[in-house]
């Protein structure tokens, strides 16, 4: 069976694939498949879903200088909020990220934070975060969901770090 198209430069029909052949079918439901997904939206899995363990105070000397700043004070946070906030009338300290990582029931600063920080930080940064303290995975999944975020790439990255569905 063949597919008849026209063909761009005439007005002509040119074959297109054949499915004849075993496996191309196959194959090419399969591509599309991974087409389809790669621009699909995401949905972030539910915070219990992540760890809610800070990381350890050995892994936080073996990857990062034993003087860097860490907690509400963390060096990552620091260095985003410069970068990305620079245009905001109040740029947020990160001890301000702190808490917005925390809050139950943010304000709308805080949503505004919590997504700045989802859609700018780097994948290094989000893990430099959690190296140095300033929250858990299941603390920022769990912000993440109150700020209402939808970013599919990031949450793409951030659900891999699921340890339990």
């Amino acid at each position: 069976m063949r597919d008849e198209r026209p063909s761009p430069a005439s007005s002509t029909t040119t074959p297109g694939p054949t499915f004849a052949e075993p496996g191309i079918a196959a194959r090419e439901t399969r591509r599309r498949r991974i087409e389809i997904d790669k621009f699909a939206r995401h949905t972030l899995l539910p915070a219990e879903a992540f760890s809610n363990d800070l990381a350890g105070e050995d892994d936080f000397l073996r990857l990062c200088d034993p003087d860097t700043p860490k907690g509400p004070q963390a060096e990552a946070v620091r260095r985003r909020i410069m970068s990305s906030c620079a245009g905001w009338a109040s740029r947020p300290t990160p001890e301000e990220f702190y808490a917005a990582v925390r809050a139950e029931h943010p304000t709308r600063r805080q949503r505004a934070i919590v997504w700045m920080w989802g859609l700018e930080a780097t994948t290094r940064d989000l893990l430099e975060a959690w190296l140095q303290q300033a929250y858990t995975l299941r603390q920022l999944v769990n912000a993440l969901h109150l700020a209402n975020f939808d970013c599919g790439s990031r949450i793409r990255v951030i659900n891999q770090w699921a340890t339990k569905f």
